[in-house]
């Protein structure tokens, strides 16, 4: 009969390998495709104004000095 410690250090072995791997795809993949900053988008015209979700005290400042 097999050693139960051995088996379970086999299978911890086995666990981490993966997560390893895994890790390590996920970073690749990340670092291949950069995660988009937290940076609001920027309006080069008036024309795109209305693309934009303004909260309700950005749209009233908008709206006071956009006259």
């Amino acid at each position: 009969m097999p050693n139960p410690t051995r088996t379970w250090q086999l299978v911890s072995l086995a666990l981490t390998v993966a997560l390893i791997a895994t890790l390590v795809k996920l970073y690749c993949s990340s670092a291949a495709h950069p995660t988009a900053t937290d940076t609001l988008p920027t309006v080069n015209s008036a024309t795109n104004l209305e693309h934009l979700a303004l909260s309700p005290n950005a749209r009233r400042v908008h709206e006071r000095y956009s006259l």
